[in-house]
């Protein structure tokens, strides 16, 4: 019996148990593989403890010893059962067999075993620095995060002091930020380093990205406050000033104020309400910008300060807005003596214009009245006449009474102890002189024209209708006797159809005041024996009607044929202008039209020869 098969049991069973190894060192060389490419994030801590694992299962990475032994053993074992193998039974031979396989399978895993380990060795020196940059950002990340949360945490400033202490703070954030500024730059470059390996894991790039937006929004979140405290330090002392600084201007509109009254001389009026005005503006003005700077400052202080101090700060605002009040005031009182002054201007106007008619009436009618130059006919014409003006100003002096106590009159209990502006005073002087006179002026002219009898007036109608009458008919006469100038060309031909027209059409109209001088004489109950003019006049007036209907009837013809002439012209140069580049030119059509063209020509020539 030799060594082998006196120990096969023990080498065996060392065989089985190198076996087992050897399957336990490749289950965790794939566990610490899997946790090495795992898409996890480890701290470097955790990561340093894979990494160590890792190596030591590396050293002897080959196995080569193993394998090596292994398969002697399984050859040494072989041997000792092919020696026997007639001894052995059906089942020993197939756990033999198994024996073989097994060990093939386990090499062959070894062997898949290979690449990964490979790879992993390739990228865990790499995965420890990276793994070792995601802890060295968490301070920063840190440090960052707080100072957004003080960026960003509510604050309620609701002075100036507040807001000033508020800045410190802000400021002392911004430091804290910009002294992380060389750490932070410093990570980016490392990061940058890193990511640009080949076998950078894909969490890099998810914490060099959290980094740069965490930096980035904790900068602009840091700005963002501090600008919004300082606009708010700027608009508390802008608020401050200006809310004493408004008060100038109201306080000089309220003194302005007091000075407003009415102006009883349209002229004077005029030019104070002006020189007020321009007052008013001024100041308005520098109020109006002032109290919007103010508004604008407020909404900002009010709206870090907060809801709650908000009633509280709007006091302030309510007291500007109760004094500002005086600008309506203003303005209101500068439009109610503005609409004053118009109307006083209108009534003295008025009464101005009343005077200026009525002296020269009252002379008229006192010549009228003694004159014994003037005819029966032209006074009985002017009295009527004056006795139509006065009953046309009459109407016109109760609106005036009216207008002069709104004006004149003091308002209210003012009124009570009467007026006592001695412009206002002369204003009702005057018109009461203006009423009284106009008034016996109506009852003189009434006196007279109830003096003449109706026979009286138709016949002065008449008489003043025929007086009017004969200046026109004898330059009319005229014209119709003046040869008409022979028009060169269609435009002048057109001038002159309009001239004869409006001479026409002034025929007309004078006709008719001749036939109101005749049917005033008709009326007269007990007839005149003075010969009737109008019979002569009439027939004078016909022959010149006569003329100017012949001259319209010609001169409009000769314009109607003289345009119908310029358009076959037209026609008939535009078809000769095309016979060069016709090769079959229509001499038939050309000789039509030109036909045409001659007989109108001819008439037109005739006609320009009796206008």
């Amino acid at each position: 019996m030799t060594f082998w098969q006196e120990n096969y049991g023990f080498v065996k069973e060392v065989y089985d148990f190198r076996c087992s190894k050897y399957l336990e060192w490749m289950d965790n060389i794939e566990a610490i593989i899997g946790k090495v490419m795992a898409n996890t994030q480890y701290t470097a801590k955790e990561f340093k403890i894979i990494k160590d694992t890792f190596t030591s299962l590396c050293r002897d990475l080959d196995k080569e010893g193993t394998k090596s032994w292994l398969d002697m053993m399984l050859e040494k074992l072989s041997a000792h059962s092919n020696d026997g193998d007639e001894n052995l039974s059906g089942r020993d031979k197939a756990m033999k067999a198994q024996e073989k396989k097994k060990l093939e399978a386990m090499i062959e895993r070894h062997t898949g075993l290979m690449g990964p380990t490979m790879e992993a060795q390739s990228k865990v020196v790499h995965y420890s620095e990276c793994y070792a940059f995601g802890d060295d950002i968490h301070p920063v990340m840190k440090v960052l995060n707080e100072q957004r949360h003080l960026s960003c945490k509510e604050i309620h400033p609701h002075n100036m002091d507040m807001c000033e202490e508020q800045i410190d703070k802000q400021e002392k954030v911004l430091r804290t930020i910009e002294n992380q500024s060389p750490i932070y730059n410093e990570l980016m470059k490392r990061g940058q380093k890193l990511k640009a390996n080949p076998n950078a894991p894909s969490f890099l790039e998810r914490e060099i990205k959290k980094l740069e937006e965490t930096w980035k929004d904790t900068n602009e979140k840091a700005q963002i406050r501090i600008s919004l405290l300082n606009d708010a330090f700027k608009d508390w002392e802008v608020y401050e000033q200006q809310r004493q600084a408004i008060y100038t201007p109201i306080e000089a509109l309220e003194e302005q104020f007091k000075t407003y009254k009415r102006i009883y001389d349209p002229k004077k009026g005029t030019d104070w309400l002006e020189r007020k005005k321009k007052k008013a503006e001024d100041f308005k003005k520098t109020g109006v910008e002032i109290y919007t700077v103010i508004k604008g400052a407020f909404t900002t202080i009010v709206t870090l300060a907060g809801d709650d101090k908000r009633e509280f700060m709007e006091k302030e605002i309510n007291e500007i807005d109760e004094r500002r009040i005086v600008i309506d005031k203003v303005d209101k009182m500068l439009t109610e003596l503005t609409e004053f002054n118009q109307k006083l201007h209108k009534f003295v106007d008025a009464l101005a214009g009343l005077r200026a008619w009525m002296m020269p009436a009252c002379e008229k009618l006192n010549f009228i009245t003694t004159s014994t130059d003037l005819s029966p006919e032209d006074r009985v014409k002017e009295i009527f006449d004056l006795q139509g003006q006065v009953t046309e100003r009459q109407p016109l002096l109760e609106p005036l009474e009216a207008e002069a106590h709104a004006l004149l009159d003091l308002p209210g209990e003012e009124n009570e102890e009467g007026q006592t502006n001695e412009t206002a005073l002369g204003h009702m002087r005057e018109y009461n002189t203006i009423k009284d006179t106009i008034q016996e002026l109506h009852d003189k002219v009434e006196i007279e024209a109830g003096s003449i009898t109706q026979d009286q007036k138709y016949f002065a109608e008449y008489l003043y209708g025929v007086k009017n009458f004969k200046p026109w008919m004898e330059e009319s006469e005229t014209v119709a006797k003046t040869v008409l100038v022979k028009p060169a060309k269609l435009e002048d031909a057109m001038k002159l159809l309009e001239e004869v027209k409006q001479f026409d059409t002034a025929c007309q109209e004078n006709k008719g005041k001749l036939d109101a001088a005749s049917e005033s004489r008709s009326k007269m109950e007990k007839q005149s024996k003075a010969d009737n003019e109008v019979e002569t006049l009439n027939g004078r007036w016909n022959l010149v009607k006569k003329i100017a209907d012949e001259r319209v009837t010609k001169v409009q013809e000769l314009c109607d044929t003289w345009a119908e002439l310029q358009k076959v012209t037209e026609g008939l140069t535009e078809t000769i202008a095309n016979i060069p580049g016709s090769s079959t030119p229509d001499v038939a059509s050309l000789e039509v039209i030109f036909k045409k063209f001659k007989e109108i020509n001819d008439k037109k020539v005739s006609l320009l020869s009796v206008v």
